[in-house]
């Protein structure tokens, strides 16, 4: 999180870097990006899914991917609407 929105490092020239490039001024994709946590053992967790709009960005947090190779792009997602929902034992 920095200054209420997501942001995540990827790769130039990945997925979502060539689909936030619309090529045209203004416009704005909606994404959605979900974060999960279970708990197999006691049969419970919880599960966010935050959608908005999305942009490369220059510079960000220190952030580190958990995947390897070249990931120097930053993402930033304004959240427009946050939804989830917690799993419990029943």
């Amino acid at each position: 999180m920095d200054g209420g929105a997501i942001v995540f490092r990827t790769a130039y020239g990945g997925p979502m870097d060539e689909d936030l490039r619309t090529g045209l001024e203004g416009v704005e994709r909606k994404v959605g990006f979900e974060v999960d946590r279970i708990d197999e053992a006691m049969r419970e967790g919880w599960s966010v899914l935050v959608q908005g709009p999305a942009h490369h960005d220059t510079t960000g947090p220190d952030v580190r991917p958990w995947a390897g190779g070249d990931r120097t792009l930053y993402v930033r997602i304004v959240p427009a609407e946050i939804t989830g929902r917690r799993i419990v034992a029943s």
